[in-house]
């Protein structure tokens, strides 16, 4: 049962038995109060008229004897007067008497009605008499008559007083009787509500004792055990069955001391964990006391540091941490923040050594806030700070020269730049390539152009100067940065050191390999203000040289950023061109010496620009190579052109082959083979009416890999001939294996081959050597007849022109068909 409605029913009994003493003193109280009203209403009433009667007959009787006596003793005429006016209010107050008498008649008890009517009767008689009497003394009657009327008087006033006093005593014993009655039930009522109470207060005194031993023992349970549990003991229980509120606190409190326990439990069993983790843990960890001495640390401190623990504890902090400003900021932030997420700091070994660290803390607080102490957990760093120097070095040093790559480079031709602007001084940037060394690559592989680099980084180096800067840009490109210039003379000075320099041999793995240099050079302020801008125009400088012929220099210049610019332009403009189907083919008929036939026609690729007019290939295939276009452009040539081609195979018309350029990046990529595969399938061309023209430097890339493409397309039945023959760097031993069916002279030596006899010679080395292997050999570029009759007379096979045909549209090329 709930406390509360215990409470409740002990209030309601005491409630009731208040209401059991009220009852009973309500009935003595009722009873009492039945009394009075009844003497108030009966008995009263009566005696009150009895003593008016009475009062009424005493003054008539009074005014009698006193009339008597006036007379007797011939009184004055004043006091007879007051004698008279005495017996009249007698006479009126005992009538009034009388009829008040019999209106009380009727609530009388049939025994008392008797009385009553005596003495109303009595009171009648005397009232008559008086009334006589009265008339008698007014009118002056005689003396004995008066006499005479007196002693009739007499006898009705003794016989009216008599009875009213007989009614008046049987009145006055009733009212001695009441009064009896009203005793007794005051006495009865006094006893009834003591004894009420009584019972009441044994019943409060009991119930609310057995209420209060209900509550207070069980909260003395509940007291004891949370005494014994604030001593300790938390395996405490309170045994509690009540099934009210204190039983419900003491199963909560058994449940809380079990809680506790378990808490307890796990608490210990959580800090046994942190101490063997704190002694185990690989972090060096200090606890210092609010005055920065150390009060513990862990293994891991004495095992970094060298330090035995008992040699730390009651060190300062100081000991251990190298002094200086970062262990002061350390110091401070601790001090006001309460907490350091991460700080770097130096510790001192007790060797001396010093050791980066890692150090966060936090201090430690009691439970009111007060500081306690301080925990600082360190990581040692030093293979990190290691690592971190490591990769700053790959970062801004290049892995096989050691020398600085590009973004430090970056950063010191900034910090240059913004010197010059400060000091006025001029700086230079030569920008390095190494001529022909991707030959050094493919030749002799890789690892001897790696040392090859080295070697050159090193001969570089070892030549530096206060005031320059070398760096590798990455492949076979190096850049030297001179500062405190003060004009230009010095720079082509130095350009030309380095030339010297690198054109002497270098010995790697016993062979001597030779190599040259170009170099561009861009000067600032005047060819840049930024490192970007003067890179870019040292590069451009750079490709100039290599025109020049390599193992040169060459300054910026205007021209050069004007090319550049033209450059960019076509590079934009080249996207449009696909997109807008800009570019169309003529073809060039090739002609057969002996027969005088046209047996192929060689697809020339035209770019009609919207704005500049016709573009010629020799301005925009080199930017295709560049972008990486040419792969797309090469395939819509080869697409077109064999379309073109199975147009031509009409019936009527001779047969014809076309001849279609391929570029070294086309032809060196994977998947030319199955390019190819796709447009012939795609055209239905026979592969017998396509020819491939390959430069040599395309084929000597990747001679190896180039044998095996070439192989590939010819079990194809495609023709295959190298362009530009003898303008390149062939190597005979790989000729040889090439499956090619022609060569094509370029047209350089063709052209001044009747007055140059060197020309002449060539020419004629060439054909013979093509015939010696088994190929057919094609003039280009013969615009003479004296040209044609010398290439005749040295037995080459075949030629093309403008001395037979300039280019022609596909529409003209079809009616010189028809015509033959």
């Amino acid at each position: 049962m709930r406390i509360r409605t215990t409470l409740t029913a002990g209030c309601f009994i005491f409630a009731l038995l208040t209401a059991l003493v009220g009852y009973f003193g309500g009935r003595a109280i009722t009873k009492i109060s039945g009394e009075f009203d009844r003497v108030a209403e009966e008995v009263f009433p009566l005696l009150r008229t009895l003593e008016d009667l009475r009062f009424a007959g005493l003054r008539i009787v009074s005014s009698s004897a006193e009339h008597t006596l006036i007379v007797k003793q011939r009184g004055d005429a004043a006091r007879r007067g007051d004698s008279i006016v005495l017996a009249s209010s007698g006479i009126e107050t005992l009538d009034e008497a009388l009829a008040r008498l019999q209106s009380l008649s009727s609530s009388l008890d049939p025994e008392e009605r008797p009385l009553v009517a005596d003495v109303d009767r009595a009171g009648r008689r005397l009232l008559e008499t008086s009334r006589v009497h009265l008339r008698l003394v007014l009118s002056e009657a005689p003396e004995a008559e008066l006499r005479s009327i007196r002693e009739r008087s007499r006898g009705e006033e003794g016989a009216f007083f008599a009875a009213v006093s007989q009614a008046f005593a049987h009145k006055s014993e009733e009212l001695d009787a009441a009064k009896a009655e009203v005793r007794q039930a005051i006495r009865t009522a006094q006893f009834t509500i003591a004894v009420a109470s009584l019972v009441a207060l044994v019943l409060a005194i009991g119930g609310g004792s057995l209420v209060a031993a209900s509550i207070s023992r069980p909260i003395a349970l509940l007291r004891d055990g949370v005494e014994q549990v604030g001593q300790g003991l938390l395996d405490t229980r309170v045994e509690v069955t009540a099934r009210n509120e204190i039983g419900t606190l003491a199963v909560a409190f058994n449940r809380m001391t079990g809680e506790l326990q378990f808490t307890k439990n796990e608490i210990v069993t959580a800090r046994n964990f942190l101490d063997n983790v704190i002694q185990s843990m690989a972090d060096a960890l200090v606890i210092l006391s609010t005055d920065w001495t150390i009060i513990s640390v862990n293994p891991a401190l004495c095992t970094i540091l060298g330090y035995g623990e008992n040699e730390l504890l009651g060190s300062p902090f100081g000991r251990i941490v190298a002094g200086g400003a970062e262990e002061r900021e350390l110091l401070r932030e601790m001090a006001e923040r309460g907490q350091v997420p991460e700080r770097e700091l130096i510790y001192l070994a007790r060797d001396g050594a010093a050791i980066p660290v890692s150090v966060s803390g936090a201090v430690m607080r009691s439970p009111t806030g007060e500081v306690v102490g301080i925990v600082c957990i360190a990581h040692d760093i030093s293979e990190r700070k290691r690592s971190e120097e490591e990769i700053r070095r790959l970062a801004f040093y290049d892995p096989l020269t050691r020398l600085p790559n590009r973004s430090l480079f970056q950063d010191k031709l900034a910090q240059a730049i913004r010197r010059s602007r400060t000091d006025g001084d001029m700086i230079a940037l030569l920008f390095l390539d190494l001529d022909r060394f991707k030959d050094i690559n493919d030749t002799l592989g890789h690892a001897y152009g790696d040392q090859l680099l080295l070697a050159v980084a090193a001969r570089l180096g070892d030549n530096l100067r206060p005031t320059e800067f070398l760096a590798r840009l990455g492949g076979d490109e190096f850049v030297f940065l001179v500062t405190g210039l003060r004009d230009k003379r010095s720079v082509g000075s130095l350009a030309h050191s380095i030339l010297e320099l690198l054109n002497t041999p270098f010995e790697i793995d016993d062979k001597e390999l030779f190599i040259s240099t170009s170099i561009g050079i861009a000067l600032s302020p005047g060819d840049g203000d930024d490192g970007d801008t003067l890179l870019t125009h040292a590069d451009m400088a750079l490709y100039a040289a290599k025109e020049q012929g390599r193992n040169a220099f060459s300054f910026f210049s205007e021209e050069l950023n004007r090319e550049a610019r033209e450059r960019r332009h076509l590079e934009g403009s080249l996207h449009r061109a696909f997109a807008n189907d800009e570019f169309f083919l003529e073809y060039q008929p090739q002609i057969e010496l002996r027969s005088g036939r046209i047996f192929s026609f060689e697809a020339l690729v035209r770019w009609q620009h919207p704005e500049d007019g016709l573009i010629y290939p020799n301005r925009f295939i080199p930017v295709a190579e560049e972008t990486g276009l040419i792969r797309r452009l090469g395939e819509w040539v080869l697409r077109t052109a064999c379309l073109q081609c199975r147009q031509w195979q009409q019936p009527g018309l001779p047969p014809v082959r076309v001849a279609v350029n391929v570029s070294g990046h086309q032809f060196n990529q994977p998947g030319f083979i199955d390019m190819v595969d796709r447009v012939l399938e795609e055209t239905e061309l026979d592969p017998e009416l396509l020819e491939l023209e390959l430069t040599e430097s395309s084929l000597m890339a990747g001679a190896q890999e180039s044998i095996m493409t070439l192989i590939d397309l010819k079990v194809r039945g495609i023709h295959l001939a190298i362009d530009d023959f003898g303008t390149g760097y062939s190597s005979l031993s790989y000729l040889k294996h090439f499956p090619l069916d022609r060569l094509k002279i370029d047209r350089s030596f063709v052209r001044d081959i009747v007055k140059d006899l060197d020309d002449r010679a060539i020419v004629e080395a060439i054909i013979a050597m093509a015939h010696s292997l088994g190929l057919r050999v094609l003039a280009e570029g013969v615009e003479h007849e004296d040209e044609l009759e010398l290439l005749k007379e040295r037995g080459c096979d075949e030629v093309q022109g403008f001395y037979f045909a300039h280019p022609l549209l596909p529409a003209a090329v079809e009616e010189n068909l028809k015509v033959r």
